[in-house]
């Protein structure tokens, strides 16, 4: 597990102060981009290799609202390391611990080729069942 700090910024909220509800997907990479550059694996090396990790299934339940200056955490957990998919969850809490946010992902292992779903390269699959 991984925790992931964030402030909310101005051209993030909506006309009624609160964090606008796409942005939460853009919250959501950066905490697993930085999830996997603590596990030693660079997003950008990976895809440069050949291999593709689209998400295609995505589920956020919100709970309370972040608005603009607040200061907030992610905690992302990989859930399931499987063949051909990665699931996380994540959580994502105020400076007094208090749940704002829960999530989950689903990515796929995807050949930047052919454009179809591959199994997990073996040095990733060990990174994955490490955690």
């Amino acid at each position: 597990m991984t925790t992931t700090g964030f402030k909310v910024h101005y051209h993030q909220v909506d006309q009624m102060g609160v964090m606008h509800h796409a942005q939460y997907l853009y919250v959501l990479e950066q905490a697993r981009i930085d999830w996997l550059q603590k596990q030693g694996v660079s997003y950008a090396a990976l895809e440069e290799s050949g291999i593709l990790l689209p998400v295609v299934q995505i589920s956020i339940d919100y709970k309370r609202p972040l608005r603009f200056d607040d200061t907030f955490f992610v905690q992302l957990k990989l859930d399931k390391a499987e063949r051909s998919f990665v699931d996380f969850s994540y959580v994502l809490m105020d400076e007094h611990k208090q749940v704002l946010t829960t999530a989950f992902t689903r990515l796929v292992f995807v050949s930047a080729q052919s454009r179809r779903a591959i199994h997990c390269p073996e040095d990733l699959k060990h990174i994955f069942l490490s955690n």
